[in-house]
């Protein structure tokens, strides 16, 4: 492979840069906001913040141009990615929607739910999540156990979902359910667009060890759902799901690789600051610097495989690295700060703002997340090795 910057990737690299300049709003405007007791601001902002990026256009730019994208390549949607993340710029709100809802609707959804929906969650009009996990069922999905009867031209849900991330700010969210309660587990789901707001949809929020509260429980009670809601076919939602995961386990993960160099690049900055670099720190500087670069390239395999439309079939691989490595990364962050690692961002001294204390925390559910290590590690055996169950 040519790894050598494709010049229209390059040019818009510029492009994004000197937009930035003129548009990214400083850290004293939203950084308070971020861990504060306003939950309310911190999402009018972020909602904001995105809307702006989308008037330029900027947001999801490998989607089709009639749906607010400008028609480019995933790598110049991580070019954009990598950008925002050298310059700081406060998060996304929709950016896990954007890699796994968006793409999924795209391959499945009808022209109807495309132009109804896409439009909006590129413009953060509206707020998307994902309803899967359910108390007894996380790593297997299949044993989900929310049912949706039909009911003339309605779904009448009734179920829970927990660790649904972000439904307490959105406004939909696609959610599996079980649709034929006799069939076989992987058979008889189906997914459907559930609006958030709806009569016996009941949102409560789970509070993190970093603080936040972006995980959710959502309980649902005869709520009613339009029959044309369905993505995909009624019965298969297993194949649609397939989808959806391999975009959050490839997709998603690309933009995750970029975030883990950035951090890699501030924890380089942090030891040459503070001249910490003795033989036992940059010995682990040299292996992390190794691991995030066999991320990118493996990275580059599983996008050109979702750039063909072909199933990434090793993309368990690059989930299975990828919140490792994320683990590992932080976990050296900590060990470099030393007595600095016990300090929060609150305290002046915190070291970089207790960048790497957020994340260390945060890091904890990357194994969890979108697939077990544990699961991956039996994916990879069975369906890369062909080894028996």
């Amino acid at each position: 492979m040519d790894f050598t910057p494709a010049p229209r990737a390059e040019a818009l690299r510029h492009e994004f840069r000197d937009w930035l300049q003129s548009n990214l709003p400083p850290p004293a405007q939203w950084r308070p906001l971020r861990h504060g007791a306003n939950r309310a601001a911190w999402i009018e902002f972020l909602k904001g913040w995105e809307h702006r990026l989308h008037e330029g256009r900027w947001v999801a730019v490998h989607w089709p141009p009639e749906l607010g994208g400008r028609g480019l390549s995933m790598l110049e949607h991580l070019v954009v990615t990598e950008e925002l993340l050298r310059a700081e710029a406060p998060p996304l709100i929709n950016a896990p929607s954007i890699s796994i809802f968006g793409p999924t609707l795209l391959s499945f959804g009808t022209a109807a739910q495309k132009a109804r929906y896409l439009p909006k969650l590129l413009s953060a009009e509206e707020v998307w999540c994902l309803g899967f996990s359910e108390p007894n069922a996380g790593s297997d999905l299949a044993s989900l156990r929310t049912r949706a009867v039909r009911d003339g031209d309605e779904w009448v849900i009734n179920g829970q979902k927990v660790w649904t991330t972000y439904a307490n700010q959105s406004d939909f969210g696609l959610f599996l359910v079980r649709t034929d309660l006799e069939a076989p587990s992987h058979k008889g789901i189906s997914c459907l667009i559930v609006p958030l707001r709806s009569p016996g949809v009941t949102v409560r929020p789970l509070r993190e060890i970093t603080g936040d509260n972006d995980f959710n429980e959502v309980f649902l009670e005869d709520a009613r759902v339009p029959a044309q809601n369905v993505v995909g076919q009624v019965n298969q939602g297993w194949q649609v799901i397939l989808a959806a995961l391999g975009h959050e386990r490839g997709t998603l993960l690309l933009v995750d690789r970029v975030r883990l160099r950035r951090h890699l690049e501030r924890l380089v900055e942090m030891v040459r600051r503070d001249k910490r670099a003795d033989r036992c720190v940059r010995q682990g500087l040299a292996q992390l610097y190794v691991e995030v670069e066999l991320m990118k390239l493996h990275a580059f395999k599983v996008m050109g495989d979702l750039e063909q439309g072909r199933p990434a079939a090793d993309v368990s691989v690059l989930k299975l690295f990828g919140s490792e490595l994320g683990q590992r990364l932080h976990d050296f962050a900590l060990a470099v700060e030393g007595p600095y690692a016990q300090i929060w961002d609150e305290d002046p001294r915190a070291v970089d703002a207790g960048l790497f204390q957020y994340h260390w925390l945060l890091a904890r559910a990357l194994t969890i997340a979108s697939g077990t290590s544990e699961v991956q590690r039996n994916i990879i055996a069975q369906r890369l090795l062909g080894l028996p169950r």
